[in-house]
């Protein structure tokens, strides 16, 4: 009985742990729409598609989109417009705004002779 009560005590404490650790925040899709106002004419939006259908983020999975933003903000990936626009952006806004994308849904049309990068 000692041991299970302490094993217990070890168990919670690490759940507890974990779930308030910041590497697994979620994002927060209401915060991100306010982030993503220099994103939408790229990316679009709730209410725009975006300026070209190959580069519209919505419905795209936010791990998948933190990941590659994070890329453009260390420089591993290489891209002018946006190594300038994710340079300041720190990890919860990075968050907030993949969590945004992603909460927007899969547009309505899609166009079957274009696979977007990331989608797979």
């Amino acid at each position: 009985m000692k041991h299970s009560g302490k094993l217990l005590v070890l168990s919670l404490s690490a759940l507890a742990t974990f779930a308030t650790h910041p590497a697994w925040s979620a994002g927060s899709p209401q915060a991100g729409q306010v982030k993503a106002a220099a994103c939408m004419l790229c990316h679009g939006s709730k209410d725009f598609p975006g300026t070209f259908y190959t580069l519209q983020l919505a419905g795209r999975n936010a791990d998948k989109l933190t990941i590659k933003t994070n890329k453009y903000r260390s420089g591993k990936l290489l891209h002018p417009i946006m190594n300038v626009f994710t340079v300041s952006l720190k990890d919860q806004d990075v968050e907030d705004i993949s969590a945004y994308y992603q909460s927007l849904g899969k547009p309505a049309l899609v166009s079957p002779f274009f696979v977007i990068k990331g989608d797979d």
